[in-house]
């Protein structure tokens, strides 16, 4: 019972980010639409927004799998992870998955050869900061106690290494 209460506290934050998505790109449209298209970011941003796009797909996707695997004791039928996980993607950044979905937008943007949808795509990395900072990281502190405020000091919220996303990939392999 305590963890369908707790599912159903936090099932808002499974709409923050379409929601982010939605206002970003909705607002890169009305722009576009009242002071004309700037599409001339050309092929070159295309090829970039698609390999941000994929990797931000990948990280985000070895996150999930991380916390699955790693984050849940025996029993435990919330979807929300009771055990901290500090191994794999996590043992580089604290938040993969809310980087993955903060590049998503960037490589829509650039996908899309929209200058006005780069720049708005700017307002979803602002979103993700915030999220991390305001909500995610008090909760975290708020679960784990100690062991998470020692995880901060030696971790950092987000890293672009490709060796976060080998960590991740080889732990998930592991077992």
């Amino acid at each position: 019972m305590k963890d369908t209460k707790k599912t159903e506290k936090g099932l808002w934050k499974f709409f923050f980010w379409p929601l982010v998505w939605l206002l970003v790109f909705w607002s890169a449209h009305v722009i576009s639409e009242r002071c004309g298209t700037f599409n001339s970011l050309g092929l070159w941003s295309s090829v970039a927004g698609a390999i941000i796009l994929c990797w931000a797909l990948v990280i985000h996707i070895v996150a999930g799998k991380s916390l699955k695997k790693f984050g849940h004791t025996e029993g435990h039928t919330s979807i929300w992870p009771d055990r901290m996980v500090t191994c794999g993607i996590y043992s580089c950044m604290r938040h993969p998955q809310h980087l993955g979905l903060a590049m998503i937008p960037g490589g829509l943007a650039l996908l899309s050869g929209s200058i006005i949808a780069v720049a708005a795509c700017g307002w979803a990395v602002l979103a993700a900061l915030w999220f991390v900072i305001v909500i995610e990281e008090p909760e975290c502190q708020k679960k784990f106690g100690e062991e998470y405020c020692l995880y901060m000091q030696t971790t950092p919220a987000f890293s672009l290494s490709f060796r976060c996303l080998a960590a991740g990939w080889n732990e998930l392999k592991k077992t």
